[in-house]
Parts: structure tokens; C-alpha cells; sequence
């Protein structure tokens, strides 16, 4: 991170914490990583990783599309200028009303997963295409999204033909491999099992050509040489792609959140109280697990920057990160190591792009984080 470039930001009197700083440059050239990785593909932002509408419109400009999951997803994808050609939807669970606006307004195609969904879109949404999401290994990722969601291949089949007999258009698969996946692999065993359950789907009559490989892309490879970069996984699965699906050119649909947005963000904040508490040292910030930092509570590891130049001069020391709320649960990091750090100081918490203020709220009247956007020439390489 070239802190130079924050200096502006970062020490300015009148920037309060906390503030996320979102890098559109970087989001800018990330979505063209990945179009160059895989090509022919399709991007399908996923709107929940971060709504602004900003980041919406920058992806809708470009020609990509919007991977949404609620009704008010929905209004604001229809806000910023997508038609409903550019709109999918990959959450198994909608209510009656936001089917019907999803079918008035076009939406080009939504997932089922169970009977009942089949079932509930073919009463409010008649017609519509619809593409089943398997259940696929989320071992290897940060937060395992296996359970809730998805079915088996042999359920796909049935919910294939159910769809097709009550009107719908089954046009093919779509999986999740958990957020933030380590694991490359990951991405080929699920394109295996498409590729099995395809060749059925096809012994049975149906004409899929729809591959959507969900998100889990992770960020914060250029800090981490362990976490798969884009290039890695376009390549196992452009390969798979090919070895695995029977359709010459299917359409193949990516869905990044996190990979599009979250190395785009720098989550600034101010350590507002210290103390001991036996034989730990304490921080308190003015951002924590309520307003901002969620997904630390959800087992993501925080990487952490200092902002004093001459941070590196100090003693190391241990310290539990805690956030500003009276609620105990309130806590960022254990045993976290960095430079002696005092009352005052400013921090960073890195690949904050994502899930930061989706999941934020103002509980304790703790403000969520200001955003801060950049553009132009400004950026955070």
C-alpha cells in the first residue's frame, strides 16, 4: 500500500474515522482482470458485497451485469441504469412480491434449489428461466456457505423436469464455493459435478447453456502470496470449462463481490481507549464488529496497517482489537501483533471493500463509515 498517495486522506484534520476509502481505479482494473482471465465470460457483480451504487454503475457502464438477491437490490440495479437482460438472481429464497417485480421488470434468469421454490416462481413469475444451484466442497474457504443452501445432482435433475412442467425454462447450473476460497481446487470439482449432471440433464432432453460459477474470488493476494490470485483459478477453470462441460460455448457467468471490491477498500480508524485487563493489553477503536467489522466476527483474520510512519521504531507488542459498543461480543482480534500503539493513533484495516458497511449498523449510536471515494488519479496501489 503506497501510503504517500493517502497522506492527503489520512492525516487531514477534517477526515473523521471511521472512514472507508473505496479505490475505483482498482475495481476499474480488477473487473478487467477478470474478463481477461476468463474469457468470454460474463461478469454478474454481486450487489450485496457492497451496494453503493457507484461501484453498481461502474459495473453496468462497462457492460457487466448485477447479481442481485432482494427487492430493494433490485430498484437500485433498475436505478443506475441496468435493463433486466443485465440482472440475475441467485438467491434460492424470494418472497411472492419481489418474483413478481423481478418478472415485470425482465430479469433475465433466477436460481431454485428446492420444490417449493420451483413451485412459488412458477406462480408469480410464470415463464421464467431458471438455472439449479448444487451443493459443491466449501472446504478451504474462509466462511463455508455449504448447508443453506444448494442440492445434490440427482435433485437438480428432478427440479429440472418439475420446472419444465410447470412452464419455466431450465437453462442450466450455478454453484458457490464458499467465500473467500483458498482452494483452486475447489472451482474444478464443482465444474466436474456440472459437467456430470449436465450430460444427464441432456439424456433427458434439456438444452442447458447456462454455467454460472458463483463468487467466492478472494482478495488480498498482493499482500498474501498463499491466497489464489484471478489469473490462478481463470486458468483451472477456463480448462474445466473445457473438459468438463459438454456445450461448445456455454455461457459462462461470474459473480464477484469480494474479488471485484474488496481489495478496493481501506477501512480507516482511530484507537480511542486503551487498558489492561490481566495480562492482555486492550485497544478500543472507534470502528468495530457492529459498525463495520463484521466479518472479523465471523472468523475473517484482519490485516491491519499502521498509519505513523515510524511505527516500525516501536516495540512490538500484543493486543486485543476491540470496537467502541458496550456489548462484550464487540471484539475485532486476539493476540494481534503490531507496534506499541497509543490513544490517538490511526489504523487500517486493508480489503475492506467488501461487507463492511453492508453489515454495519449504528448500534450504540456508533456511526457506520463515512465512504470516501477515489478517483481519477488517485489510487491506493
Amino acid at each position: 500500500m503506497n501510503t504517500v498517495r493517502l497522506d492527503a486522506i489520512l492525516h487531514d484534520p477534517l477526515t473523521t474515522t471511521p472512514s472507508l476509502v473505496l479505490d475505483f481505479n482498482r475495481i476499474n482494473r480488477t473487473y478487467d482482470t477478470f474478463l481477461r482471465e476468463f474469457p468470454g465470460s460474463e461478469i454478474f457483480y454481486a450487489v450485496k458485497a457492497n451496494a453503493s451504487t457507484d461501484v453498481m454503475r461502474l459495473v453496468v457502464h462497462k457492460g457487466g451485469g448485477l447479481e442481485i438477491a432482494s427487492l430493494a437490490e433490485l430498484e437500485r440495479s433498475l436505478e443506475v441504469g441496468a435493463c433486466g437482460e443485465q440482472i440475475i438472481c441467485s438467491n434460492p429464497i424470494k418472497n411472492p412480491v419481489f418474483l413478481q417485480r423481478m418478472a415485470d421488470a425482465g430479469v433475465y434468469a433466477m436460481v431454485v434449489d428446492s420444490t417449493f421454490e420451483v413451485e412459488k416462481v412458477a406462480r408469480y413469475a410464470p415463464g421464467s428461466r431458471v438455472y439449479v444451484r448444487l451443493s459443491v466442497d466449501n472446504h478451504g474457504s474462509v466462511l463455508p456457505l455449504a448447508g443453506k443452501f444448494g442440492v445434490s445432482g440427482a435433485d437438480a435433475l428432478d427440479l429440472f423436469q418439475q420446472a419444465r412442467h410447470l412452464g419455466l425454462e431450465p437453462i442450466g447450473l450455478s454453484f458457490h464455493v464458499g467465500s473467500q476460497c483458498l482452494k483452486v481446487q475447489n472451482w474444478v470439482n464443482a465444474i466436474r459435478t456440472c459437467g456430470e449432471v449436465w450430460k444427464q440433464a441432456i439424456a433427458q432432453g434439456f438444452g442447458l447453456h447456462f454455467l454460472d460459477i458463483g463468487g467466492g474470488f478472494p482478495a488480498g493476494h498482493y499482500h498474501d502470496a498463499s491466497i489464489p490470485t484471478i489469473e490462478e483459478i481463470g486458468r483451472a477453470v477456463m480448462q474445466s470449462v473445457r473438459d468438463f462441460i459438454p456445450h461448445p460455448n456455454p455461457r459462462l457467468i461470474l459473480e464477484p463481490g469480494r474479488g471485484l471490491v474488496g481489495e478496493s477498500g481501506r477501512l480507516l480508524v482511530t484507537v480511542v481507549g486503551k487498558a489492561r485487563r490481566g495480562d492482555e493489553m486492550w485497544l478500543y477503536l472507534d470502528a468495530g464488529v457492529f459498525n463495520g467489522l463484521m466479518e472479523t466476527y465471523e472468523g475473517f483474520p484482519p490485516v491491519v496497517r499502521h498509519l505513523d510512519p515510524n511505527a516500525d521504531d516501536r516495540q512490538i507488542a500484543h493486543y486485543t482489537l476491540a470496537g467502541p459498543s458496550c456489548d462484550s461480543c464487540d471484539v475485532i482480534a486476539r493476540g494481534f501483533e503490531m507496534p506499541e500503539t497509543h490513544i490517538g493513533d490511526r489504523l487500517v484495516f486493508l480489503d475492506t471493500g467488501a461487507y463492511t458497511n453492508e453489515y454495519a449498523v449504528p448500534f450504540n449510536g456508533f456511526p457506520i463509515p463515512m465512504v470516501v471515494p477515489l478517483h481519477a488519479q488517485t489510487t491506493m496501489d
